[in-house]
């Protein structure tokens, strides 16, 4: 096993992250070399989501603030960090908690893989056929695939990651899963009622 200390694990350059994230994203678990361990990884691999956080909430403080928008990025927010305790209380249950900073890196900048394939999927559909790409029918199979692929890689990253069993990682997942469902489903309960589905069903040129 790596130790978190990080000696045996490469120190390359932040250049290596979209290499390692490719390699990832076509199922080479060559790809965790690329990636650093350590708490300063895991904090570096959360920085630009936590950014991006920042900025939205910034400009919806700006332009007037949103309990919809605002809420919306909470969830994010709370979602991203419930991910970081569900993994990191699974890796010490079956003892790769030495592995585990290097995979949590791993699995943050991989995240941003399905919303750009996402992206650019509805804008290629939108390019080329944009009557169908305007219709729930197309986003809807858009993002059918996109999430399978999301499970897909999540799997495939804890798998090489933690060094699990593709049962153990298969439930990693299934965990992973149940509780952010639980979250939104709580979020869609209570006031102001924010639906995640509803937004992720809506094609992407009306939103």
């Amino acid at each position: 096993m790596t130790s978190e200390s990080g000696s045996p694990t490469p120190r390359g350059p932040l250049a290596s992250i979209p290499r390692g994230v490719l390699l990832l994203g076509r199922g080479d678990a060559a790809g965790l070399n690329c990636f650093r361990s350590g708490r300063d990884a895991v904090l570096s691999a959360m920085a630009p989501s936590l950014a991006l956080f920042l900025v939205v909430v910034v400009l919806q403080f700006l332009q007037g603030p949103s309990a919809r928008e605002l809420t919306k990025i909470m969830l994010l927010l709370t979602a991203l960090l419930l991910r970081l305790v569900v993994t990191q209380a699974l890796a010490a249950h079956w003892s790769r908690q030495g592995l585990w900073t290097r995979y949590a890196s791993a699995m943050l900048w991989s995240d941003w893989l399905p919303p750009v394939l996402s992206l650019t999927a509805g804008g290629l559909l939108h390019v080329i056929a944009p009557a169908i790409a305007d219709t729930k029918g197309a986003t809807l199979g858009v993002l059918i695939v996109i999430e399978a692929y999301d499970l897909w890689l999540s799997w495939f990253v804890a798998r090489a990651g933690l060094v699990l069993r593709w049962s153990q990682a298969l439930l990693l997942v299934g965990i992973v899963l149940t509780t952010t469902i639980a979250l939104y489903y709580v979020a869609a309960m209570l006031p102001p009622h924010y639906n995640v589905w509803t937004e992720l069903t809506t094609p992407m040129f009306q939103r």
